[in-house]
């Protein structure tokens, strides 16, 4: 008889925003749904953020990655090797941008869509 078949990698999503109140309840879903996530953050370290790495399955399967949702390059890190990306991340400060659907959400779909299948 043949050695069981390693089993495959856990699907990998991204979650942006992942320090804030309902990126943080994804995260833990997916995570107890046996998905491994890349999740953003302005600042890990920052201590509002420790409860992530406290939830099940994180020690093993949650990354944590400082990107700010207007840098291209940080999110390109983020969603590496992923599957998907749950975009829940808002810019801060929001009163400083004028049209913030027009001027981050949009971009950022444009760039998830040549990513990823975007729906």
């Amino acid at each position: 008889m043949a050695p069981p078949s390693p089993s495959p990698p856990p699907p990998r999503v991204c979650v942006t925003g992942g320090g804030g109140f309902i990126a943080s309840w994804l995260v833990k879903l997916l995570l107890s749904r046996g998905y491994a996530v890349h999740a953003t953050l302005r600042d890990p370290s920052d201590p509002k953020n420790a409860h992530l790495m406290q939830l099940d399955g994180a020690a093993e399967s949650l990354s944590l990655f400082k990107a700010d949702v207007l840098d291209r390059a940080a999110l390109a890190a983020a969603v590496a090797g992923c599957q998907g990306v749950f975009h829940v991340a808002s810019p801060v400060p929001a009163e400083k941008i004028v049209d913030p659907e027009a001027s981050t959400h949009l971009s950022i779909f444009t760039w998830f869509r040549g990513q990823f299948t975007v729906c």
